[in-house]
């Protein structure tokens, strides 16, 4: 069931947005407190570029004055970054300064961009969080519907499961996700894509069950089997197995399938995936074969209440809602 939305409008658009952004800002600014962020760009300059002399010149500062900033950066943290060789490597901690720095800065510019602009004029990055799935297709043909309107605006895609998704959306890292037969729906505002993505399960063409026109609960049983982290928490797969959940043999779980189509292919292990995801050539002689019954998974466009608040994530929300009547009326 949708969330029920609020029809009064709020104070101030711009200033709820405003508070909420601020409020992400805020935490930012705590976990950065000691740190400029001209030491970031020159930090993810160096991570880049992995040595001193290309980044200071992608960067365009001398080389001493990049190598005091990255000095600088190490001294104010108390760890090393930067393991000195050739070319430069990142340490641990390197990396994950890497990984949320570049978060950091997104949404630095972002923020900026959206208060900077005229008041009549949609700017700024719509961000989506989402597992791989056809159905982006409708979020893909709403956003350049805007942007035939609104010429300046942007998109940034986020992929991941559905914690990542999650964490994005509450973080105020995401605008929007796509949740995948998650009952987490539900906490949010929300609303149903059209499209439901099957299940499918890829075998090797000399794999036993390739003899078969699809696959039923009971060819689990005992199956070495690549199957997603998803699935492996998934209702609708446990009640869809039923008896055979329990005899479930996962040889490998995944996030995104494309990797762990590579490692079901050296393996030669049957894949569970939804459909369309993965292409495999002809040469890797597998193919793909129906659940019976069939299984296929809702999914959701999910966003929080401050998304209200911003006129470009609203205008977005009224574009997706046109974009599902127009559907509906030319089935």
């Amino acid at each position: 069931m949708r969330r029920r939305q609020s029809k009064a409008a709020p104070v101030s658009g711009l200033i709820v947005y405003t508070y909420a952004k601020l409020c992400v800002l805020i935490i930012i600014s705590d976990i950065i407190s000691m740190i400029e962020l001209r030491h970031l760009r020159c930090f993810l300059g160096i991570a880049r570029e992995r040595t001193i002399t290309r980044a200071a010149e992608a960067l365009h500062i001398s080389q001493p004055a990049l190598s005091r900033t990255l000095q600088e950066l190490e001294e104010d943290l108390g760890q090393q970054l930067i393991v000195r060789g050739k070319p430069l490597t990142l340490t641990a901690k390197g990396e994950l300064l890497r990984q949320r720095a570049e978060s950091m800065l997104d949404y630095f510019e972002n923020f900026k961009q959206e208060i900077s602009s005229e008041a009549d004029e949609l700017t700024g990055t719509i961000t989506i969080a989402a597992g791989e799935s056809p159905s982006v297709e409708l979020l893909a043909a709403s956003f350049f519907k805007l942007k035939e309107r609104w010429p300046r605006i942007r998109f940034a895609l986020k992929s991941g499961n559905e914690f990542d998704v999650t964490t994005a959306l509450n973080s105020g890292l995401a605008d929007f996700g796509i949740l995948i037969a998650s009952p987490k729906a539900a906490e949010y505002y929300h609303l149903i894509l059209p499209q439901r993505d099957p299940w499918v399960l890829w075998v090797p063409e000399e794999h036993a069950l390739a003899q078969k026109e699809r696959i039923e609960p009971q060819d689990f049983a005992d199956l070495p089997v690549v199957l997603s982290a998803q699935s492996l928490h998934n209702n609708e797969f446990a009640g869809w197995l039923g008896p055979f959940k329990e005899k479930l043999l996962p040889a490998g779980s995944y996030s995104l399938p494309y990797n762990a189509y590579i490692f079901a292919r050296q393996g030669r292990l049957p894949l569970l995936t939804l459909a369309v995801l993965i292409c495999p050539a002809r040469a890797d002689h597998y193919k793909a074969l129906p659940l019976y019954p069939v299984l296929d998974a809702q999914l959701h466009l999910v966003w929080t209440s401050a998304v209200y608040a911003s006129p470009l994530c609203r205008a977005f929300v009224q574009q997706v809602k046109m974009e599902l009547t127009c559907g509906l009326q030319s089935q």
